[in-house]
């Protein structure tokens, strides 16, 4: 509303202006007042036109260099004021002809000279700072438009008539008077308030614009208010153009002067700054850089101290870190401002450069109560701070310049200290970068040592101590912990760790959820961290770690192929954020770590199928022995047998002859005690290699212990040897061979007495037994010397022994483990910890076998009989025959099969002796011949053989269903053989008779 009155209000001014010319114009004001009009003085103007031409061409040039506003418009301005000025003078009558009276248009050049004089005036001071480029075709326009206006003002000069406002009597009329003067002194006023606007500002052009603009509005405004020719005023405005252009001259000389001592200035800034620059580069070490930053700062800024802060991102402070000058270590001792506060805080809060003068009292720049006191106490008056950052925007700190004495800043010391600030910056981003590859390059140097050590570790708590002693030492860790997933049990269990309390480890476990800090890193699967626990809304805090008075971690996965099996976490006691660098070393001991545990999980599972195969490899070799061995033993045995057969009876023989002497009896008797023991190593030796299944039957294993003990008691009384049974009452009865198992036994105390025997010690066998996993188990164990450890694999090899030449065969052992084999068992042998050797049974469970039974004995003597005796050795035949003739029977032998064959089809005998071996038809043949002939003789075949163990014989004889004679044959097992036979035929006779 305001507005609109005014617009109002000057409108309606114009219009009683416009009618009021109007009039006068028309002749009805003739009687209106008048007023002289402004009269040229050549001896003033002409001077002045000439000079302001001269400077507006200097202006013109000055443009050139700074392409601002301010030389543009001064020097167009004067130009076109010089124009006016001339004008004005051309524009006059003759001189004196008609003494102050102008019955033109001079009075307008007049008027027009001084405003535009006043215009460029403002225009410089207004505008002045402002970028105003011009190129060449610029200046030519600007050259043309002067050519034109000059051609414009001549036409006026020579051709315009009086025809003019001043058309009565050469005067003004007051309105046009008016009109006249409150433009050219708004223009003036506009000069004015430009030059003091320029001169508040320090600009060393402005005071020049103020005096220049002050001596033309002075001079103006005396001629205004007394304009007559020869008055004082009227001489002041002829001096005072020249005057005031003279001025703006003397300012452009005294800007050159300045210029210079600012390029001097500048200079020597710049030799300051590029020493300083020199010194920033001499080192990469961030200790050495803030020493210098400091240092170089006084030698920039001239101030009497210096501090360099550090800013600390996560407590948002800034912390002195370096120091020079006049500032003393009570100072920066523990000096730390917070953001916003202080110089420094306020030049890093805003990113600007922050200066006062008033150290204590200026309120734009607060400091805290305590750093006021300090400074006070080291006489510091003026400050100016600026923030150091990075090309990223990272803000490493900021640079504080003291001063003892009130000190104005200007803007060149601002820029100067803020370009040292970015030198101080590169070199501070120079000496972090260094630092980060020097960590980097230490960090990827541990990385390398660890992937090594891991590649030769194969055993996994290794591994994981390791990795323990690594990740610690890597980030100074607190604590250090490697959780891993139980499957069975569903949550992560601490495995290993540093640092912990002790019973935590092993002991502690964590749920695979997102409530805990372990847990919520296994499930997402990816790097978590907490900078502060305490405000941690993720997830809840353990206890665990509250007991440890833990305030940070990081934990990240250990993964493989994409599937974690557990967390390596690091702990800190302190508020503390790990660097990207810090979490690529975590990641990749994480992962190094979860390959090489998956590599010792799949190598000690290899190491188990390697022992498996090789027990496997070593048991199809003990196989292919003892088949190749049995082979070996039955062909062995055969042919063995058959002469002892021959040896034993005849020893017998002679032993019942009266006629010989006692000692020839007494040698017979040792031919026939050695028979026998020959006879018990053919029979281990077959034993040995017997591959079939053993005959088996309930068996109490206690009872075959206890047994086994009562016929090894002599030899352990013997031999001082002490008892200790361990049985377990509630046993069960196994399915097994009960011969065969004291067989094992009897072995296994033999070798445990043969043992102690060699000891000085008091000598202990114990014998402990126990229910097992379907099954049961048999242990026996002696304090004796032991086994040789490269002997423990070699014991169950056939023939091999330990004892010396002649106290053993090395058969006992391998003896002994065939028979657990052949029950399905398990038999192994170790070494007592403190002395001994441990031998361990374990027998399965099972549905007993129905077993041969032998054909019952009689000792009694048989009827005299037929007895056909088939035999290829003909020494074993013919005692044989000898033998059997002495006991009252007729016997027939045949050497061959078909000799007995052809016998028994001429023949009925009672009694058949038939060897298993012939030369042409073996004694499985001829009895296939008598079962398809003679059925009826069938009844009364005894099979003779030196091989019943072998899987063919075995077969044969439980499918023939006969007795059968094993050799060496002994002439009382013949005789109680043959009467057994006869003594069934008689009771099948007596049965068919009733």
């Amino acid at each position: 509303m305001v507005s609109i009155r005014r617009v109002f209000i000057v409108l309606l001014c114009v219009a009683a202006g416009v009618l009021y010319e109007s009039l006068v114009w028309f002749g009805w004001g003739a009687m209106m007042p008048r007023f002289p009009t402004p009269y040229a003085v050549p001896i003033f103007d002409v001077p002045f036109a000439l000079v302001a031409v001269g400077i507006a061409y200097l202006c013109l040039e000055r443009h050139r260099l700074r392409q601002d506003a301010r030389s543009a418009g001064m020097g167009t301005t004067l130009w076109l004021t010089a124009l006016l000025a001339l004008a004005h003078v051309f524009a006059q009558p003759d001189y004196p002809a008609n003494p102050g009276v102008n019955p033109g248009i001079a009075p307008y050049f007049c008027f027009l000279s001084y405003f535009a004089g006043l215009i460029g005036i403002g225009l410089a001071a207004h505008c002045g700072e402002r970028s105003f480029p011009l190129t060449g075709r610029g200046r030519l326009a600007i050259g043309a438009g002067i050519v034109v206006l000059s051609g414009v003002l001549m036409v006026a000069v020579l051709q315009v008539r009086p025809v003019l406002p001043p058309v009565v009597g050469g005067r003004f009329t007051p309105f046009g008077l008016g009109a006249g003067y409150f433009v050219l002194f708004t223009a003036g006023l506009w000069a004015l308030s430009g030059g003091l606007r320029r001169y508040a500002a320090r600009d060393p052009f402005g005071g020049y614009f103020l005096l220049a603009a002050f001596i033309w509005n002075l001079g103006l405004l005396g001629f205004l208010l007394h304009p007559f020719r020869y008055s004082i005023p009227w001489y002041l405005l002829g001096f005072a153009r020249p005057l005031g252009v003279g001025v703006i001259f003397v300012g452009l000389l005294r800007e050159q002067v300045w210029l210079y001592r600012e390029a001097r200035a500048r200079q020597r800034d710049l030799d300051v700054l590029h020493r300083a620059g020199q010194a920033l580069v001499r080192s990469l070490d961030l200790r050495q850089i803030a020493d210098t930053i400091a240092t170089k700062a006084l030698e920039v800024s001239g101030a009497d101290g210096a501090i360099l802060f550090r800013y600390d991102a996560r407590d948002r402070v800034l912390i002195a870190m370096s120091r020079a000058g006049a500032i003393s270590d009570t100072l920066v001792s523990g000096l730390a401002l917070p953001l916003g506060q202080g110089a420094s805080g306020v030049s890093v809060a805003e990113r600007r450069a922050v200066s006062s003068s008033l150290l204590e009292d200026d309120a734009a720049v607060p400091f805290p109560r305590d750093v006021v006191t300090r400074m006070r106490g080291e006489g510091l008056r003026s400050v100016l701070a600026i923030p150091l950052a990075g090309q990223t925007g990272e803000v490493y700190g900021a640079l504080s310049v003291f001063y003892l004495r009130p000190h104005d800043f200007t803007p060149g010391d601002v820029e100067l200290l803020s370009a040292f600030g970015t030198q101080a910056s590169v070199a501070i981003e120079n000496g972090r970068s260094f630092d980060a590859l020097g960590r980097r390059a230490r960090h990827d140097e541990q990385l390398h040592d660890f992937a090594q050590h891991l590649l030769q570790i194969t055993d996994e708590d290794e591994i994981r101590d390791r990795t323990m002693r690594v990740t610690r030492d890597a980030l100074g860790a607190d604590l250090v912990g490697l959780f891993l997933f139980d499957v069975a049990g569903g949550c992560l269990r601490l495995e290993a760790g540093l640092g912990w309390q002790p019973g935590t480890i092993g002991a502690l476990t964590i749920l695979a959820s997102t409530d805990s800090f372990a847990g919520y890193t296994f499930l997402k699967k990816t790097l978590v961290q907490v900078d502060d626990l305490r405000a941690e809304r993720r997830f809840a805090i353990p206890a665990h770690l509250t007991s440890h008075g833990i305030q940070a971690g990081v934990a990240v996965p250990l993964g493989v192929r994409d599937q974690p099996i557990g967390v390596l976490a690091v702990y800190y006691r302190a508020p503390r954020r790990l660097s990207d660098e810090e979490g690529r070393v975590l990641a990749s001991i994480a992962h190094q770590t979860a390959m090489a545990i998956e590599k010792a999980r799949l190598y000690a599972e290899l190491q188990a199928r390697l022992r498996e195969l090789q027990q496997t490899q070593d048991q199809l070799i003990q196989a292919d022995k003892l088949k190749a061995l049995g082979t070996l033993l039955s062909g062995v045995a055969h042919e063995l047998n058959n002469p002892l057969s021959t040896i034993l009876m005849s020893a017998q023989l002679l032993r019942t002859n009266d006629a010989l002497s006692d000692a020839a009896r007494e040698r017979a008797g040792a031919i026939e005690g050695e028979c026998g023991r020959a006879s018990r190593i053919i029979r281990e030796l077959l034993a040995f290699a017997r591959q079939r299944p053993p005959e088996r039957r309930p068996v109490d294993v206690n009872e075959v212990i206890r047994g086994a003990l009562q016929l090894q008691d002599p030899d352990l009384a013997l031999k001082r040897v002490r008892l200790v049974t361990e049985l377990e009452p509630t046993l069960r009865t196994i399915s097994a061979d009960p011969y065969q198992l004291q067989q094992v036994l009897l072995n296994l105390f033999t070798n445990a007495a043969h043992a102690l025997s060699a000891t000085a010690r008091d000598g202990v066998l114990t014998v402990r037994t126990a229910a097992s996993e379907e099954g049961v188990s048999i242990v026996v164990e002696d304090n004796g010397p032991g086994i040789p450890p490269e002997h423990l694999r070699q014991v169950f090899d056939p023939f091999f022994t330990t004892k010396p030449v002649g106290e053993g065969t090395g058969l006992g052992l391998s003896l002994c483990i065939g028979i657990i084999e052949a029950h399905h068992g398990r038999m192994t042998v170790e070494n007592v910890p403190t002395s001994g050797a441990r031998f361990t049974i374990w027998l399965p469970t099972g549905r007993p076998v129905e077993a041969i039974e032998d054909a019952p004995s009689d000792s009694g003597l048989a009827r005299a009989a037929d007895i056909l005796v088939i035999e290829d050795q003909s020494a074993l035949r013919k005692v044989m025959v000898e033998v059997l003739t002495l006991q009252g029977h007729r016997t027939v032998a045949a050497a061959t099969g078909q000799a007995a064959t052809d016998l028994l089809a001429r023949d009925d005998y009672d009694v058949v002796i038939l060897d298993l071996r012939l030369p042409d038809i073996d004694g499985k043949g001829v009895w296939q011949w008598i079962t398809r002939h003679r059925p009826a003789m069938a009844e009364r075949v005894v099979f003779m053989t030196g091989d019943t163990l072998s899987p063919g014989s075995h077969r044969f004889l439980q499918e023939a269903g006969r007795p059968v004679l094993p050799k060496p044959v002994a002439m009382a097992e013949l005789n109680r053989m043959v009467a057994t036979v006869l003594e069934s035929q008689a009771g099948e006779i007596a049965g068919l008779t009733r």
